[in-house]
């Protein structure tokens, strides 16, 4: 595997697309975003799709996750039947129509938030933006923002080299939904930092993590360094690797998230709060 194929592989980390499910719109200022629900019940179990995907990503999960507890997946402006937003999609804009999608859609907080891929830095961003309403933490094989910058490093590769072959993956991107996404994370891929305040709430987490070999063994280290250094964050949770499934886990290991997502929810019932939900 090429070095320009495996920073794409790494920086963006794309899912295969597909089509999303036609139903409920919820509005958010200049664009509206499809939702699919699942169950009832506390807490709300929100299902944040990495690049490149939109709601069907989640069809085998959404259902069974709905089995446990309130379940929402939703696709992000320009996917599926989502509508493009007439905003550049940074990191901060992404978030803010994240909580005004859950509140408008009925959704109470806290959540436990589930992030796949690209979908992790979302998901985190927002638990450090608003960390009340959050209530815990699934990530799958999610993003981290210095994974581009690590990987130049444990190459050999000059930053500059990084950025242009950065600036060549973007340009080349053909999905304008992604190609969006990527722009409004640029910043943050090139410096490595969410440029966001504060820190993620200490709440029950499980990071899961993929080892199956993707390129030169110093790769795999420096993904599973920055995986635990994002399970450092939190005194309550476990940090789940598997090598049999490469970066899909969800689709391909549906049990391990499923399981995850009931341990959390399991762990936030038994907060003190949560008795009077």
């Amino acid at each position: 595997m090429s070095k320009t194929t495996l920073l794409a592989s790494l920086t963006i980390t794309l899912c295969a697309l597909c089509s999303a499910q036609a139903g409920e719109l919820i509005d958010v200022g200049d664009h509206k975003l499809a939702i699919a629900r699942s169950g009832k019940g506390f807490p709300t179990v929100v299902l944040e799709s990495g690049a490149g995907s939109d709601i069907n990503s989640w069809t085998v999960i959404l259902p069974r996750v709905g089995e446990l507890t309130s379940a929402i997946a939703y696709a992000r402006a320009g996917r599926g039947d989502s509508e493009p937003a007439k905003t550049p999609r940074t990191l901060a804009t992404v978030v803010e129509e994240l909580r005004t999608f859950l509140l408008r859609a009925g959704c109470k907080p806290p959540y436990v938030l589930v992030g796949r891929s690209l979908g992790s830095i979302y998901v985190r961003a927002f638990a450090i933006t608003h960390p009340a309403e959050v209530a815990g933490l699934i990530l799958v094989d999610g993003t981290h923002e210095r994974q581009g910058i690590e990987f130049a490093r444990v190459s050999g590769m000059a930053s500059e080299k990084y950025a242009e072959m950065w600036s060549k993956s973007l340009k080349g991107e053909k999905s304008h939904a992604t190609r969006l996404e990527m722009e409004g994370l640029q910043t943050v891929f090139m410096t490595g930092e969410l440029g966001i305040s504060g820190k993620l709430p200490n709440v029950p987490m499980v990071i899961i993590t993929n080892t199956q070999p993707q390129g030169p063994p110093a790769v795999l280290r420096m993904w599973r360094n920055l995986q635990d250094e994002l399970f450092q964050s939190t005194s309550r949770g476990m940090h789940i690797v598997t090598d049999k499934s490469g970066h899909d886990i969800a689709a391909k290991e549906p049990d391990i998230v499923v399981n995850a997502v009931r341990w959390v929810v399991n762990a936030v019932r038994e907060e003190p709060q949560a008795n009077s939900k």
